[in-house]
């Protein structure tokens, strides 16, 4: 819907930013959007929410957290572990010139990939058991 708004508008990405460019959030000069900007907006999108959920319940059981460019950057990084994605392309990806950045900072082990690893490394062990058993 935001490509659509922009060609109305016939306002394209004019950044090439380590070789990507065509960006979806671009501010009016065709440069992709600051994050102090994304931040704002974040914010306002939150306190939005909470507000609505306030209106209809004095005590709301859920309400938005607060978050930032940088969560959504965190879990997009962890997002692609848990799809299994090559870490030197997340690595990549995110720009990191050393390896334990990305490793170290940006990747959290869930409990889904915890427990999917192990099942495979159990299906390995018992495949390797039941080759050596069948000789």
């Amino acid at each position: 819907m935001e490509k659509e708004r922009q060609e109305l508008l016939d306002l394209h990405c004019i950044a090439i930013i380590d070789g990507y460019t065509d960006f979806i959030f671009i501010n009016r000069f065709g440069n992709p959007q600051h994050q102090g900007t994304l931040n704002k907006a974040i914010r306002r999108i939150i306190r939005d929410c909470n507000d609505e959920q306030f209106l209809k319940n004095d005590n709301p059981e859920v309400l938005l957290p607060h978050f930032s460019c940088h969560s959504l950057r965190h879990t997009f990084t962890t997002r692609m572990c848990d799809a299994g994605v090559n870490v030197k392309v997340i690595q990549d990806t995110l720009g990191h010139k050393d390896i334990s950045t990305t490793l170290n900072i940006y990747t959290d082990v869930t409990k889904e990939l915890r427990q999917s690893e192990f099942e495979g490394l159990d299906s390995y062990f018992k495949s390797e058991y039941n080759k050596v058993s069948n000789e």
